[in-house]
């Protein structure tokens, strides 16, 4: 199954993991541990803050939604309308009784 991406959907998240990845290069060459290691946490909050960041900016589109059939103008009824239901309370024209009074 194929999932359509827009194409500036995309860029956006590829900006975002491009931030994140040199945040997290910045973060190895910065350290002073022995070997240097990356503040993976860091890079993945400047990742996000960025995709939502150019997301507002720039806007993503809804994805395309396929066009509603529209139903036709003419049409005739081949079947008889259905028969009441006979155990179903019967109220004429949706109308029910008043409510009870308050006790006095």
């Amino acid at each position: 199954m194929n999932v359509p991406i827009d194409a500036g959907a995309g860029l956006i998240f590829l900006v975002s993991a491009a931030v994140g990845y040199a945040v997290h290069r910045h973060s190895k060459a910065a350290s002073t541990t022995t070997p240097p290691t990356g503040d993976l946490g860091v890079a993945f909050t400047a990742g996000s803050l960025t995709l939502f960041a150019l997301a507002f900016l720039f806007g993503v589109p809804s994805p395309a939604t396929e066009p509603t059939p529209t139903p036709a103008t003419t049409s005739t009824q081949t079947t008889p309308p259905a028969a009441a239901n006979p155990t179903a309370p019967v109220t004429p024209n949706h109308v029910f009784p008043p409510p009870p009074s308050p006790p006095s």
